[in-house]
């Protein structure tokens, strides 16, 4: 795995609940008139941004892919808190606390990103630049969705949640606008299981559910949706 940082231990996963799975970003990066100068850095997938108990040495604003948050325990098993991706902010809360970074960052795909050194973030955040307005977006939306998700282990089903969690993927894929799509799951089935708070085998007999009803199709290890407007997704209140 490429890293910036340190290395990061193989880990199995522990499928207890998580409480977080894609949190949309609902401010885009295209927004910021100041990005015009920065230099975007493309790294591979499996690439490690920020590790868990160090302190940050960059804040990253995603402009393509997908990042997971993890957790590691002291057993080497590995929570997944969540995904992040177009939009999001990583490392912020850390620089502007002067914190470890409390999870792991690893890129699931192919990723853009600005990467600002924590002491130029600081200077442009203190300035109140575009920046700065964005943040307080992307923290004010993840805590929104944040409640959302709590809100659907308690009392949506988990063909709602799978359902929701496939919509966030699309619609965060380049394909979006596409009424269909093939979209490429780049997480396990039990990581997947994990995020929405069920069991692998729970999964499994969701999808298959999804399949007969003619919403999806599995096709070698891709998920096929074949109607995105019949996924159940989750509204603002």
């Amino acid at each position: 795995m490429g890293h910036f940082n340190h290395s990061l231990g193989v880990a199995t996963v522990n499928t207890n609940n998580a409480m977080a799975a894609l949190t949309p970003t609902r401010a885009a990066a295209t927004e910021l008139t100041h990005l015009a100068g920065v230099p975007v850095l493309d790294v591979p997938s499996q690439f490690e941004l920020l590790q868990q108990g160090y302190p940050v040495e960059d804040v990253y604003l995603v402009k393509a892919g997908i990042i997971k948050l993890i957790r590691l325990d002291e057993d080497g098993n590995e929570l997944i808190v969540g995904l992040r991706s177009a939009g999001a902010v990583l490392g912020a809360a850390s620089a502007i606390l002067h914190k470890p970074h409390p999870v792991s960052g690893i890129t699931l795909s192919r990723c853009s990103l600005y990467r600002f050194p924590v002491r130029a973030f600081l200077g442009m955040v203190k300035r109140g630049d575009d920046l700065c307005w964005h943040l307080h977006r992307v923290h004010s939306g993840e805590v929104y969705d944040q409640a959302n998700q709590m809100i659907g282990l308690k009392y949506r089903s988990a063909r709602q949640r799978v359902e929701n969690m496939l919509w966030d993927l699309a619609k965060s894929s380049e394909e979006a606008a596409l009424k269909s799509i093939k979209l490429e799951v780049p997480l396990k089935q039990r990581e997947i299981a994990q995020l929405i708070g069920i069991t692998p085998e729970h999964l499994s007999r969701v999808l298959k559910q999804l399949e007969d009803d003619g919403i999806l199709l599995r096709v070698n290890g891709s998920l096929n949706l074949i109607d995105l407007e019949k996924l159940y997704h989750f509204t603002d209140a």
